[in-house]
């Protein structure tokens, strides 16, 4: 069963223009793509105040069934690129109707496992209640965003 899963999930992710690339190419770079994934780690201690719901919104959008999650299937979670060693944990979690988005949890994947699109993406009003000046926090996102998008091309 995993295995026909794993090859349908290799050929959606194809087909959405994600290149796989393996692990004993010379070109990899296991240093930086590890230093990639420690970074990503990271980001999981900035409250994002999602507020995802049990009927699958969130504070944004409560009324929609993905809050803003809803292209995870059809963007193959916003991957450009994927180490093939990597795929079967992807294969496991992913859903053919969702991507790695689940009703009451939102994303399942570790953000070391996430792609830099859905780890900084962030809903414009989120930091109202908080107190947090928007516009810092953009920049802020947009600077961790750019750095991931930069490390990424060294790997």
């Amino acid at each position: 069963m995993l295995l026909m899963k794993k090859e349908l999930f290799i050929t959606h992710i194809k087909k959405n223009g994600v290149i796989i690339i393996h692990r004993d190419d010379p070109n990899l770079n296991m240093r930086i793509l590890n230093e990639f994934r420690q970074l990503k780690g990271f980001i999981q201690y900035i409250d994002f105040d999602c507020q995802i719901n049990p009927k699958g919104g969130c504070k944004e959008t409560p009324v929609s069934l993905q809050c803003c999650c809803h292209a995870c299937y059809d963007s193959a979670g916003y991957f450009r690129r994927m180490i093939d060693t990597d795929i079967t944990k992807y294969a496991r979690h992913f859903n053919g109707k969702t991507g790695f988005w689940r009703k009451g949890k939102g994303c399942i994947l570790h953000h070391r496992m996430r792609s830099v699109t859905c780890l900084t993406h962030h809903c414009n009003n989120s930091y109202d209640r908080h107190n947090y000046k928007k516009e810092d926090f953009r920049i802020g996102i947009s600077t961790i965003k750019y750095e991931l998008q930069a490390l990424r091309k060294k790997i």
